[in-house]
């Protein structure tokens, strides 16, 4: 079971054709052995009726003996003459013995009439009159299988027979079929039996092929397209038959090839736009990296500019050192001098004051020599 999973879909359909005939010639085999069966029942059953009937001859003269309309010898006599004359399917006939065992009657081998036979046995050593008489004692009726010679015929050959007690007279009435007439009605249903199992096995397995390369020819071209997809080949041409389940298989992969064209094409011009783009990130690279070189150039001059200027800006800062200094002394000087100043403006103030004072007296001076000249 577990090689199972490795074979292929054909060898698998295969494998579950050769089991269904395997399973056909089993069936076959067992309805024959049935039918065999069946036939031997059939066979047993119609024997053991046919004797039924002819034990009720025997009975019908026991009767008559009992009632005393024939002599019981006579009856007996009567008796076994009307089932020597007797036959049932063709040729088979009935015999009779007592149970000392001792032939009655045998119709087709009269020399055994009165006999004992106790010690006769079949060539398997079979005492087949003393199982006969012990079948009846034990059961009062019963089959009895045995080899025994077909009438005109010296092999023997195998045979059953039913066997039968009549209570009162002590007798055993038998009658059997042999079992190659069972043969010649067996065989030719066998050969019949066996001729159809082989056409319909036939027919099956080649059904069974037709549907294995209908279904595995179809999944192998679907695997051949999808390991051509695989392998990056999407020019294969799909060739979709039938709308059973490997046709659909077949659809959707033309249709992923479709779709896979499709993809690739968008991806080329993806591709494509993407080169472009980067043909001119590259010729942007370039320019900046000209442009970078430019500014590492104004960079070194920018860098000595800047050490000149690093140096100016120390002597400046020696300067405003030095400017802070005297702008302090200059400050103090301020100071000293906004003190002077202080001291002038309280100066003017006085000034002014005196000056007003200066004014109303020249004022009463213009006043005297007004009213001077008024009165001149």
């Amino acid at each position: 079971m577990r090689k199972l999973p490795r074979l292929n879909i054909a060898r698998k359909l295969g494998l579950l054709t050769i089991c269904t005939g395997i399973g056909m010639a089993i069936v076959a085999t067992c309805f024959l052995v049935s039918e065999r069966k069946l036939i031997l029942e059939e066979r047993g059953h119609g024997v053991r009726q046919a004797v039924e009937v002819a034990s009720g001859v025997i009975e019908r003269y026991r009767l008559a003996a009992a009632s005393g309309k024939m002599d019981e010898s006579e009856a007996k006599r009567a008796a076994l003459a009307e089932l020597k004359t007797l036959r049932y399917s063709g040729s088979e006939y009935f015999w009779v013995n007592d149970m000392a065992p001792r032939m009655m009657m045998h119709p087709t081998k009269p020399e055994l009439d009165g006999q004992d036979l106790g010690a006769m046995a079949d060539p398997n050593g079979l005492r087949l009159f003393v199982a006969m008489v012990e079948v009846v004692r034990k059961d009062g009726a019963g089959f009895v299988a045995y080899m025994w010679p077909k009438p005109g015929e010296q092999a023997p050959v195998p045979k059953v027979s039913y066997v039968q007690g009549i209570p009162g007279w002590d007798w055993v009435i038998g009658s059997g079929v042999y079992m190659d007439t069972v043969g010649a009605v067996f065989w030719p249903r066998v050969a019949w039996f066996s001729g159809a199992t082989i056409v319909l096995s036939g027919v099956i397995m080649l059904f069974g092929l037709t549907l294995s390369r209908s279904i595995a020819q179809p999944l192998a071209r679907a695997v051949t397209v999808a390991r051509t997809v695989a392998a990056g080949d999407l020019t294969a041409v799909i060739d979709v038959r039938g709308h059973d389940e490997t046709a659909h298989l077949l659809d959707a992969l033309r249709e992923m090839n479709g779709s896979l064209n499709n993809i690739v094409g968008e991806v080329d011009l993806g591709i494509q736009a993407i080169a472009s783009a980067s043909a001119q990130i590259a010729a942007g690279n370039h320019d900046l990296s000209s442009r970078t070189e430019q500014q590492a150039g104004s960079l070194e001059e920018t860098a000595s500019s800047m050490e000149q200027l690093t140096g100016a800006v120390q002597q400046n800062a020696e300067h405003a050192r030095h400017a802070n200094t005297l702008a302090s002394k200059a400050a103090e000087v301020a100071v000293r001098g906004g003190e002077v100043v202080q001291q002038v403006v309280q100066k003017m103030e006085s000034i002014n004051t005196s000056s007003r004072k200066i004014v109303d007296i020249i004022g009463v001076i213009d006043g005297i020599a007004f009213q001077t000249n008024i009165l001149a």
